[in-house]
């Protein structure tokens, strides 16, 4: 069986920073956190979690609150953050109001004993929540909405740029509001009946694609909250012998291996790397550590095949 002075001796670093690196204690650099748990990861070694636990009040687990516990980059990429530095997560998925009022009536005073931190993923916490949360006197970090209306904003000056005035948005079923406002900003239309909600399905795209395709007249271009349902909605239209982005753009919310793999302009950035952001905000927070970029990467857009200018437009 592997020890501990198996992996320092591997490491060239003394058991006790191997110690610290694995627990998450001060006093040991990130490059060398990392460095260490890599060593350990791939000589299947594991600390003791009960007996770290004893000796540092360590419990080695976090909540992770999310309106949608099925999918998404922020979910993925905070998630897979935790585990690589050895947490385990209890996931709750917030994403309807019997579900919140159950958790902040019934589950919430007992997480306090369970977890070391607690991380809010576009939750919308309001005040009485959060102050339900600060009460159990561990490290929380949130990750608020506001992510979605930035993302839509980056898709909207993108398109407004190509020539696009027409736009349907396509959103997630957990996703309460419109959001046409960041779309409108930048000078597009979006009938009522171009405002629609999905789920994250390639076959919910298609349908989603279907819907468009019957209406009275087609929009110039799709935003679509998913990469799933972008690449639907995108070999939707292409069966009905529309060319994208010739007829239609398409264009989805958040960057993922499926967006790439497929040519769908994205933006990128602004899930996955923030929630394996929130996660480094939060082991600082229960090391001691001030961490100043409390909100992470800022998202991008990458423009691939699948966006250009609408038809008829002079840029053709």
């Amino acid at each position: 069986m592997t020890s501990m002075s198996d992996v320092a001796r591997a490491a060239g670093v003394s058991a006790a920073t191997v110690s610290r690196a694995l627990r998450g204690e001060p006093g040991v650099s990130e490059a060398t956190r990392r460095y260490v748990t890599e060593v350990a990861k791939r000589m299947r070694y594991a600390i003791a979690r009960d007996a770290s636990t004893l000796a540092g009040g360590r419990r080695y687990a976090v909540a992770v609150l999310t309106a949608d516990v099925a999918r998404g980059d922020l979910l993925a990429g905070a998630e897979g953050a935790l585990r690589q530095a050895g947490y385990d997560v209890l996931l709750y998925g917030l994403r309807d109001d019997a579900a919140r009022t159950r958790f902040f009536e019934d589950e919430l005073l007992p997480l306090g004993r369970r977890v070391d931190g607690v991380l809010a993923l576009n939750v919308g916490l309001t005040a009485t929540e959060d102050a339900a949360l600060a009460a159990l006197d561990v490290p929380v970090v949130a990750v608020g909405p506001d992510d979605l209306r930035e993302a839509l904003g980056l898709a909207a000056r993108h398109l407004a740029g190509l020539g696009h005035h027409d736009v349907a948005l396509v959103l997630g079923e957990d996703v309460d509001e419109a959001h046409e406002a960041a779309l409108v900003a930048e000078g597009l239309r979006v009938r009522p009946e171009w405002t629609l909600w999905s789920s994250p399905t390639v076959p919910g795209g298609e349908q989603v694609a279907e819907v468009l395709l019957d209406g009275e007249r087609l929009p110039t271009a799709v935003i679509s909250a998913s990469g799933e349902v972008a690449l639907g909605a995108l070999l939707r239209l292409r069966r009905d012998g529309r060319a994208v982005p010739g007829d239609v753009s398409v264009l989805s919310l958040e960057g993922a291996d499926l967006t790439r793999a497929m040519g769908i302009t994205a933006v990128e950035g602004a899930w996955r790397e923030r929630g394996e952001h929130a996660v480094r905000v939060l082991l600082a927070a229960l090391r001691g550590e001030d961490d100043a970029e409390q909100r992470g990467p800022g998202p991008r857009l990458v423009q691939r095949d699948s966006t250009g200018p609408p038809p008829h437009h002079p840029a053709r």
